[in-house]
């Protein structure tokens, strides 16, 4: 006679999505099993029927967060320029639906960075670099200035990091607004 396994009665994205704002909120370093279980309301049996373990967790909702960060187009809407670029930096506001966090998950997550899963690191630095990309073909679709394109990209999104860690002491969304306007000032003179 054959036994079938118990069916698993939640969705790998809802079990992603509540992870990652466990990570994102107390770091890989300080979440436990018991606080995934906790925030999915899946036990440790059914998360490792899904994921190998809280690694994999983390690996995965890197990669999910990347993702949705990807679909959210800010770096590739037509026409390229200002505009795409000033909506990147406004991500770090916090209005990512889902997950109800300021900031930057991968940012966030930077403070750990040697202690991360490697695949984790590795999936950070190709989406810095695709960000970067992002960056310089903005700038070179509203730049007469192309040749300080790379650097400018660079201080952009050195910024973008430095304001989404500033989420942590919980500025008004009219202080993160002036920043970035304040920003974007600077920048389009260059």
């Amino acid at each position: 006679m054959f036994c079938m396994g118990r069916a698993k009665k939640f969705s790998r994205e809802e079990v992603l999505d509540k992870t990652i704002a466990v990570f994102w909120k107390h770091g890989f370093a300080q979440t436990t099993v018991q606080d995934l279980e906790r925030a999915t309301r899946v036990n440790k049996s059914g998360l490792y029927t899904e994921f190998e373990g809280k690694e994999d967790l983390f690996v995965a909702g890197m990669r999910r967060y990347f993702e949705t960060l990807q679909n959210l187009g800010t770096l590739t809407r037509k026409p390229l320029g200002w505009q795409n670029v000033e909506d990147f930096l406004k991500l770090c506001d916090g209005d990512w639906g889902c997950w109800d966090q300021k900031g930057c998950f991968s940012v966030n997550s930077m403070r750990e960075l040697p202690n991360l899963p490697r695949e984790a690191r590795e999936l950070m630095i190709a989406s810095a670099m695709q960000i970067r990309q992002g960056l310089v073909r903005n700038l070179s679709g509203c730049r007469q200035k192309k040749k300080d394109n790379d650097a400018l990209a660079d201080l952009i999104l050195t910024f973008f990091i430095g304001i989404s860690l500033q989420q942590n002491f919980s500025p008004t969304k009219k202080q993160v607004a002036d920043k970035i306007a304040k920003f974007m000032r600077l920048i389009r003179e260059l």
